[in-house]
C-alpha cells in the first residue's frame, strides 16, 4: 500500500503536541502541589509564631520550663525524644510516684483537651520505665481531635503540685519549617511522646501542723505535731536533717518548747508555728476560761430575750454593756478575724423590725454602743437582700426574730460565713411574744446550722430581782468574760444539745437562758422538714386573759 508523504509529518506533529500539553499539565499540576504543600508549611509555621506571641502576653514566654530550663523544680526533667537532647541530672530517679499528665488548649487549664494518669482510668496510661529511669505518656493528637496550627500546653503534676510544662504547636504530617519562640511540634496523626524525669526529693515543701487549732485554759498544755512533706507529698522523716524548730508568734498568750509542747499564759490567741528551711507551718491556740468551750468565731450564740440589749433594762447594766463588747470584740482566726462590721438583719417578717430602727424602739442605745467600740453597723433585710454573698468585712451578724425561714443557700452562705470565722447572734423570745411560728423558724435554723440547741418557751427571769442574773449562774467564756452577772427580762428556755456550751442560766441555776455552739460549717444539699405552714401564723396579739404585758417588756 502506496502512503503519502505528506500524511506522515502532519501525524508526528499532532502527536508531539498532545504529549507535550500532557507534560506541561503534570508539570503544572505538579509544581501547584509542591507550592500549596509550601505555603502550608509556612502558613502554618507563621500562624503558630503569631499565636505564641499573642499568647505570650497572658502567660509569658512560651516553652519548656524544667530543671534545664529555668522551672522551679529541681528534680523534675523533660526528656529525648520529647526534647531534642537530654540534659543532665544528678540524683537518683523516683519510680514510685503517681504523676499526672494534662493537656489544654488554653494554657491556663481552665480546660483540658486530654488527661494521662498511672492507671490509666482517663485518656491514656503514663508508663514508667525503671530500666531508663522515665516516666512517659504517648499522645495522639489525631485521637483526641487536636487542632492543626493550635497550641497544646502539656503539664505534669503530682497530687496539686506543677511540676513543669512544655508548649506544642500541632502540625501536618508534611512539616518541615523547624517552629519559633521555643514551640515543639507535635505531627497530626503521629504518637507524640512525652517523656520525663522525677527524682527523689529530700527538701520539705509544706509542714502540717496538728492539732490546727486547739483551747487550753491558762497554765493548760498542749502537745503539737509538725508533720513535714517533700514537694510530691510524701512524708519526710529524716528529722536531724529537717531540724523543725518551734516559736509561738505572741509570748504573752502562751510558750512553746522545741518538743512541741505549748502551755497556755494569758487569755486570747497565738499562731504555733514550726520551721524547716525556709518551709513554716501554723496552727491556732486559743487560751480561755474553759478547754471544752467552743473558741470564739465560727459559733451560733442564743438569747430568746430581746430584752438583754434594750435601753431601759439590759444596758442600763454595766454587765450586759460587757456582754455586747464581749460578743463582738473578739479574737478568731480566719479572714473575717478584723472584719469591722456589725450587721442587723430585721427580714424574714422579723417580729420586732424596730430593733433595726436608729430612731424608734428600745434598741437604739445598742447601735451607739456598737458604733463606741469601733464598729460600722449595717442595717439589712434578708426578705428583700438575701444573705448570700456577705462582704469579707463583716464580723458578726444579729438574726432579730425572723418568722420565715431562711433559704436553703443562704444557709449555705450563712455556714461558709461561720467558717470564715464569722459569729451569728440569734435574737428569739418567749412564746407569748415570738408566737409558734417564731419558735418553727429558730428551730429549723438552728437544725440546718448542726446545733443541738431549741427554743422551748416558757419565760423566766421576769419579775423583780428574779431578772438580775448572779455571777453563780454565768459560765466562764469568752462572751461572759469580766462580766459579774447581767439583767434578762421574761426569758424562753434554750434546751442544749450535746455539743452546746450553755453560757448563762436563770438565777437559780436550773434553766439555760443563752447558749453558745460550734456551727458545722459543711454545705448542706437540702433543707431539713418545716413542721408548719409558714402562712398559718397564729395571730400577733392573742393575749387575752393573760397578765401581758409584763413590766418592762415591749409589745407591738
Amino acid at each position: 500500500m502506496k502512503i503519502s508523504a505528506p500524511f506522515l509529518p502532519n501525524y508526528s506533529w499532532r502527536g508531539f503536541q498532545l504529549r507535550q500539553l500532557v507534560v506541561y499539565v503534570f508539570l503544572l499540576l505538579l509544581l501547584n502541589s509542591c507550592t500549596e504543600s509550601m505555603l502550608k508549611d509556612e502558613d502554618i509555621s507563621n500562624d503558630l509564631s503569631l499565636l505564641s506571641q499573642s499568647l505570650s502576653k497572658e502567660f509569658g514566654k512560651l516553652g519548656i520550663s524544667d530543671a534545664a530550663n529555668g522551672g522551679s523544680v529541681d528534680e523534675f526533667y523533660f526528656l529525648a525524644p520529647t526534647v531534642a537532647k537530654s540534659p543532665k541530672y544528678h540524683k537518683n530517679f523516683h519510680p514510685n510516684l503517681s504523676p499526672v499528665v494534662e493537656i489544654s488548649d488554653d494554657l491556663g487549664f481552665k480546660n483540658f483537651h486530654a488527661v494521662f494518669n498511672r492507671d490509666g482510668s482517663a485518656d491514656g496510661k503514663v508508663v514508667v520505665n525503671p530500666l531508663e529511669e522515665n516516666y512517659f505518656v504517648d499522645w495522639n493528637p489525631s485521637q483526641t481531635k487536636a487542632q492543626i496550627g493550635k497550641i497544646y500546653r502539656i503539664r505534669v503534676r503530682i497530687g496539686e503540685k506543677v511540676l513543669g510544662h512544655m508548649d506544642v504547636g500541632v502540625v501536618p504530617s508534611n512539616q518541615t519549617k523547624a517552629l519559633q519562640d521555643g514551640i515543639i511540634p507535635a505531627v497530626q496523626g503521629q504518637n507524640f511522646r512525652v517523656a520525663f524525669r522525677l527524682e527523689e526529693k529530700e527538701c520539705p515543701a509544706r509542714i502540717e501542723v496538728k492539732p490546727s487549732e486547739a483551747t487550753v485554759v491558762i497554765g493548760g498544755e498542749q502537745r503539737y505535731e509538725a508533720i513535714v512533706y517533700n514537694f510530691y507529698g510524701e512524708v519526710l522523716t529524716d528529722f536531724e536533717f529537717l531540724a523543725v524548730k518551734w516559736s509561738i508568734a505572741d509570748g504573752e498568750i502562751a510558750s512553746i518548747d522545741q518538743d512541741g509542747l505549748a502551755i497556755g499564759k494569758s487569755f486570747g490567741s497565738t499562731q504555733v508555728k514550726a520551721k524547716s528551711f525556709d518551709v513554716e507551718g501554723t496552727a491556732t491556740l486559743f487560751v480561755q476560761e474553759v478547754e471544752t468551750a467552743p473558741r470564739p468565731g465560727k459559733d451560733i450564740i442564743v438569747f430568746n430575750d430581746m430584752n438583754v440589749f434594750d435601753n431601759s433594762i439590759g444596758l442600763v447594766n454595766p454587765n450586759n454593756r460587757l456582754l455586747v463588747r464581749n460578743l463582738i470584740n473578739f479574737e478568731t482566726i480566719g479572714p473575717r478575724a478584723n472584719g469591722n462590721s456589725i450587721w442587723f438583719d430585721c427580714g424574714k417578717d422579723s417580729r420586732y423590725p424596730l430593733a433595726c430602727s436608729f430612731t424608734d424602739g428600745i434598741h437604739t442605745e445598742l447601735k451607739f454602743l456598737i458604733q463606741s467600740l469601733g464598729f460600722d453597723l449595717g442595717i439589712i433585710d434578708s426578705s428583700v437582700n438575701p444573705l448570700i454573698d456577705i462582704p469579707m468585712d463583716v464580723k458578726v451578724l444579729f438574726l432579730w426574730l425572723p418568722r420565715s425561714p431562711y433559704l436553703l443557700n443562704e444557709i449555705n452562705s450563712l455556714k461558709k460565713f461561720a467558717e470564715q470565722g464569722g459569729r451569728i447572734v440569734f435574737i428569739g423570745e418567749f412564746n407569748l411574744f415570738y408566737e409558734e411560728i417564731g419558735f418553727r423558724v429558730q428551730n429549723h435554723f438552728l437544725e440546718n446550722m448542726g446545733s443541738g440547741m431549741r427554743n422551748v418557751g416558757g419565760n423566766f427571769a421576769c419579775f423583780d430581782i428574779e431578772r438580775q442574773i448572779p455571777l453563780s449562774s454565768l459560765r466562764p467564756h469568752p462572751i461572759t468574760r469580766d462580766m459579774i452577772g447581767a439583767t434578762f427580762a421574761c426569758a424562753s428556755k434554750v434546751l442544749t444539745g450535746a455539743n452546746d456550751y450553755p453560757l448563762v442560766y436563770d438565777p437559780f441555776n436550773r434553766e439555760v437562758l443563752a447558749s453558745v455552739a460550734q456551727i458545722n460549717t459543711n454545705p448542706i444539699s437540702q433543707l431539713t422538714q418545716f413542721r408548719i405552714d409558714p402562712n398559718n401564723r397564729t395571730n400577733s396579739n392573742p393575749f387575752e386573759n393573760k397578765q401581758w404585758p409584763y413590766p418592762g417588756v415591749i409589745t407591738d
